[in-house]
């Protein structure tokens, strides 16, 4: 008996859950009761999802959470890597794909092999390449939520996001699926690129921690000319002391003052797993 397409796929869903926390919380309700905005961001088509606190700015184009301010910050200062702004500023054109602030590696992270730039994948996946379709948005009491989701073509799967905040609070809730269209199982790469960036990131001044735990520095050192490596090739440590080409520690939690420094590390999160 032979089965129809569509009763034989089968599909696989994974989920991730974020969450973002910000500053603390103030009372600045603009009284416009709008949560969900077009606007524009650095010349690019933006949604801004809004409640009393905080704007949550999103690029459809790619699907990168481009901005997350608080509404009481007078300097409305952005932690996320705002790469259209420093590329203009350097002189050079802004980059046409999504790669902004926090964005999703999808199905796929870092550089391509040569079969796979022949079939036409990208760097980091294609999701940061695409339009992302509005599935729904709307407020039901004192949650907003925004519902995106883009199809990928060449690896024919369906990444689905969905946002919320809630009135008086500070925090933004992200829940991610990706679906899988395939007959059969494969593995899947997904990586949420959650970058920081100036004015916020300041060097030697900015601190980003995170638990304790195992962890090892890149197998090598190749990188784009003019770049400095201050660590050690593939060594193992302990978060946050790592070791450094000169045989010495360098605490990572602190942004380089070094210029043009690339520091790559893996994180063992789960202590059950091994390195």
């Amino acid at each position: 008996m032979t089965k129809s397409p569509s009763s034989s796929r089968r599909r696989l869903i994974l989920l991730a859950t974020l969450t973002f926390l910000t500053g603390r919380a103030g009372n600045a309700d603009d009284g416009s009761g709008e949560f969900l905005r077009h606007e524009d961001f650095q010349g690019r088509a933006a949604l801004v999802l809004s409640n009393d606190v905080l704007e949550v700015t999103v690029l459809p184009f790619g699907g990168a959470i481009a901005s997350i301010v608080l509404k009481n910050d007078a300097e409305r200062m952005n932690p996320m890597w705002d790469s259209l702004r420093a590329e203009r500023e350097a002189g050079r054109a802004p980059r046409n794909n999504g790669t902004v602030g926090h964005f999703v590696c999808v199905d796929g992270f870092g550089p391509v092999s040569s079969d796979e730039r022949e079939a036409g994948l990208p760097g980091h996946g294609e999701a940061h390449n695409l339009p992302w379709s509005l599935r729904s948005a709307k407020k039901e009491g004192a949650v907003a939520r925004l519902v995106q989701a883009v199809q990928l073509p060449r690896v024919h799967e369906v990444y689905t996001r969905t946002m919320e905040i809630a009135d008086g609070e500070n925090v933004v809730h992200v829940h991610s699926t990706l679906e899988s269209l395939l007959d059969f199982d494969r593995p899947v790469r997904w990586t949420e690129h959650a970058t920081i960036g100036s004015p916020f990131l300041e060097p030697g001044v900015t601190v980003v921690d995170m638990s304790r735990n195992r962890a090892m520095t890149r197998p090598d050192r190749k990188g784009r000319p003019g770049v400095i490596h201050r660590l050690a090739a593939g060594e193992e440590f302990e978060w946050p002391m790592a070791p450094s080409a000169d045989g010495g520690k360098i605490d990572l939690r602190a942004a380089p003052v070094t210029p043009n420094s690339l520091d790559h590390t893996g994180h063992l999160m789960d202590p059950d797993q091994r390195l």
